[in-house]
């Protein structure tokens, strides 16, 4: 096992003076999953974080990780590992090869009903696949040729999965998922001895500041309730100011738009997995009136709720929306 800590002046992320964050409809080919390798991929020229998973598969040259605090080598055969809102910055190397995968929760995780702050208090047991992100701060993921190319060949068939029509967009959901699962359980072999002991001395790559977490928990509860920030502050143990400050440094995001994402994010699972009304579904969800629902529901997704509902239904799917 190794660590690694770099003074600031090693830190371009210390040294931002703004963090961009990126969403999976800005990032990726599908609502869900994305990948681009060395000829396609989008710049990231500076530090930033995004709202979903990402690794990044590198098959030649040399470069470096910033993450967590900390700086990790990336060679031929490494593969990195990065959760969601955590500021971090890769630059490609001139001659670099390599894939970088970006998936959103959902899909990696569908049975896991948890907001992404409260995934680093999850037992490896429930989510062994969280493992590889929970832990790059202090583990370096290097493979031999043979299992590189490997890798490579995982990562291709991914892209050309990705790439495939509407019509067969089950079948390649599938695929997707079981490509990138075989390449989670690849880190899995090799790793597996490093991160139950990781676990057990409790070294978490991040651990979201706790009036974050209480925040996040108390609008996800009270999404049918008028939500205002100050209550939030209250139920946090901080003060308006505080709470408001530190949303912005650890999501990105003001308090009203984590609100709104979750009430359309629990929205978007109603209209998916009941029967109950648009109408019902936006009062449930703190909208109120019908046609503020559809106005605030189309705008975030692009999307009339009923249409939402009627493509769920067709393309039969929780992953796929507008």
């Amino acid at each position: 096992m190794q660590t690694a800590t770099v003074s600031d002046d090693l830190l371009p992320i210390r040294r931002a003076a703004a963090i961009r964050n990126y969403t999976m409809a800005a990032r990726a080919q599908r609502a869900y999953f994305g990948i681009h390798d060395q000829s396609n991929c989008l710049p990231n020229p500076v530090p930033h974080r995004h709202e979903y998973f990402q690794i990044y598969v590198n098959t030649r040259g040399e470069t470096r990780h910033y993450i967590g605090g900390s700086q990790r080598p990336i060679g031929p055969g490494t593969v990195s590992f990065v959760l969601p809102f955590l500021a971090h910055y890769i630059p490609n190397a001139a001659d670099g090869v390599f894939h970088v995968i970006n998936i959103s929760k959902d899909y990696l995780l569908p049975s896991l009903d948890l907001d992404v702050f409260e995934l680093s208090e999850v037992p490896l047991s429930r989510a062994p696949e969280l493992a590889p992100f929970r832990f790059q701060h202090c583990l370096d993921f290097r493979f031999d040729a043979a299992d590189t190319q490997h890798l490579q060949d995982l990562c291709e068939r991914m892209a050309q999965e990705a790439q495939r029509p509407p019509g067969e967009a089950t079948a390649s959901h599938l695929l997707i998922r079981s490509h990138l699962l075989n390449l989670i359980g690849m880190v899995w072999r090799r790793y597996g001895e490093e991160f139950r002991l990781c676990e057990a001395q409790g070294m978490v790559l991040q651990s979201y500041k706790q009036a974050v977490l209480r925040c996040i928990r108390y609008i996800t509860q009270n999404l049918a309730r008028e939500l205002t920030l100050a209550d939030a502050a209250q139920a946090s143990h901080v003060s308006a100011t505080h709470l408001s400050h530190l949303l912005k440094s650890e999501t990105g995001k003001t308090f009203l738009e984590l609100v709104t994402e979750r009430r359309i994010e629990r929205a978007k699972t109603l209209l998916a997995f009941t029967s109950a009304s648009a109408a019902e579904i936006g009062e449930s969800t703190g909208f109120g009136e019908p046609t503020h629902f559809a106005r605030r529901f189309r705008q975030m997704t692009g999307s009339t709720p009923s249409a939402y509902r009627r493509r769920f239904q067709r393309e039969g799917a929780r992953t796929w929306d507008e």
